[in-house]
């Protein structure tokens, strides 16, 4: 009430003379604006940090995804060096290895085109919310 007190001054002239209670009530209207502002800019900065650690958590797992299969190539590139060492009575075992080494391969490219589509739609979802808000001003 001091502050709207003190701001409550007369102006002389054409302009329109504000009294305390006009004051008054505009400063609460712009305080409470000021208050759902800041409400709204923790909730984005929630989400935002939710969405960034649901993007860390999707980006592991790819990794280890890819890990896995690039680790089950090398086993199956590995039976088929060694099929294809084998004698021509395993030659049946040759065949079964090198397509099980390709169903690997589109195992592999799939879970890569899954990565890059999901790695997409994070960029764009980081583009559609707002940056982070500044920190708040102390005092």
């Amino acid at each position: 009430e001091a502050v709207a007190a003190a701001v409550a001054v007369a102006v002389v002239g054409p302009v329109a003379v504000l009294g305390r209670e006009e004051l008054e009530k505009e400063v609460v209207q712009q305080e409470a604006l000021l208050h759902g502002f800041q409400r709204e800019n923790e909730r984005l900065t929630l989400e935002l940090r939710a969405a960034r650690e649901a993007a860390r958590v999707v980006e592991a797992r790819h990794a280890a995804e890819m890990t896995r299969l690039n680790a089950e190539r090398l086993t199956e590139a590995d039976s088929v060096l060694r099929a294809e060492r084998a004698s021509e009575g395993h030659r049946s075992a040759l065949l079964a290895a090198h397509s099980r080494a390709d169903e690997a391969d589109e195992r592999r490219d799939a879970a890569e085109a899954a990565a890059r589509r999901e790695a997409s739609e994070r960029r764009e979802l980081e583009q559609r919310l707002p940056p982070p808000p500044p920190a708040p001003l102390a005092g």
